[in-house]
């Protein structure tokens, strides 16, 4: 078996010591000075008796004992591993900057708090200052003009002026209908238009180069016409397809644990293909981006459920790693990223325990 120094490794002081993360398996690990120049020779692949020619006045069990450790932190990569593998598609695949991919990778399957921690959290917060405005004022000293009411006859304003989010659900289920609205107005393509280079879709909300990076899952556990399980919704023909996979996971399971989620009839889940957007740009900037569009598709998906009478609650707060083993997503570009369940609004506890909050 051979060994090489991970090539996803960052380092950064923290106080006196110098810390080494691996940004694809999130380990963080102290790393001493001799042990950074161990990792500096081992750029290529070795096997333990070229590793332990290295290692002077070790054993050949303590040369074992140490790759060990070294492979548990992933501070070395065993040649054929898993982590061997998703660093080779990383090296051939990702386009943009080292830190946009120390973003990306860091944040996937992140811990949580319960809702008493976050509150608990705040307090103390509160206890040290002041907690900050929420919004602005202008100073009515300062030549203010006042502008016309929006919201009188505007049934676009006043359809938005209704959106809230309401983790509780007034009934089990929802309508196949409901649910096909809600996805085609944030995903539904609508036309096509040419750049000069290549044919790109037209959607329902705008998206960076027109590279319509976002695929759309569905998590159906109670919708009419649908049997439960997961599916893929194709924005181009407007149709659903299903997803081969034994898992059935709790939907509470894929949103972080926020137990709200488990009365929902049904989950949207928005994956981003990245490569999609990364073929045309290969600034890092993009990758900002791509956030910012699921705020777009997301909101189409809201206002669409409000129309309907349907409330649909957003949460980032994501379990990836299940979400891509229950929708088959292996490729290391492709991304859980955000979530939207859709129901008919309930009353909802004021103090409800809402689960994980990221």
């Amino acid at each position: 078996m051979r060994y090489r120094a991970s090539q996803t490794l960052v380092f950064s002081h923290a106080g006196d010591a110098l810390l080494s993360c691996n940004f694809l398996t999130k380990n963080v690990f102290e790393c001493a000075p001799d042990l950074v120049a161990f990792l500096g020779d081992l750029s290529d692949w070795a096997a333990l008796d070229e590793i332990a020619a290295a290692m002077e006045g070790m054993t050949a069990d303590e040369v074992r004992e140490t790759v060990e450790q070294l492979v548990g932190v992933s501070a070395i990569v065993e040649e054929g591993s898993g982590l061997a593998a998703k660093e080779a598609e990383f090296l051939t695949s990702w386009k943009w900057s080292l830190p946009a991919a120390m973003m990306h990778f860091c944040v996937q399957d992140p811990d949580r708090m319960s809702l008493e921690e976050s509150q608990e959290l705040q307090r103390g917060k509160l206890e040290q200052g002041n907690a900050p405005v929420l919004f602005s004022r202008n100073d009515p000293l300062t030549g203010l003009v006042r502008l016309p009411p929006s919201r009188d006859g505007n049934e676009l304003i006043e359809l938005m002026a209704r959106r809230r989010t309401v983790r509780a659900a007034a009934q089990p289920s929802i309508t196949l209908a409901q649910l096909a609205d809600c996805l085609f107005a944030g995903m539904g393509i609508t036309g096509e238009t040419d750049n000069g280079v290549v044919t790109l879709p037209l959607g329902m909300t705008p998206s960076g180069g027109a590279r319509n990076p976002y695929e759309a899952y569905v998590y159906a556990v109670n919708v009419e016409g649908l049997a439960p399980g997961f599916y893929h919704y194709s924005a181009a023909d407007h149709d659903l397809a299903p997803i081969r996979t034994d898992l059935r996971p709790r939907p509470s399971e894929l949103v972080g644990g926020q137990d709200w989620a488990d009365e929902m009839p049904c989950m949207i889940l928005l994956c981003a293909s990245l490569g999609r957007t990364m073929w045309k740009y290969e600034d890092a900037n993009a990758y900002r981006v791509v956030m910012i569009e699921a705020g777009h598709i997301g909101q189409n998906i809201m206002l669409a459920a409000t129309q309907h009478g349907l409330t649909a609650c957003p949460t980032a707060a994501l379990s990836h790693s299940l979400i891509r083993d229950c929708l088959g997503m292996h490729r290391l570009n492709d991304a859980p990223i955000y979530a939207l369940t859709l129901c008919v609004p309930g009353i909802e506890p004021p103090m409800v325990t809402r689960g994980a909050i990221g």
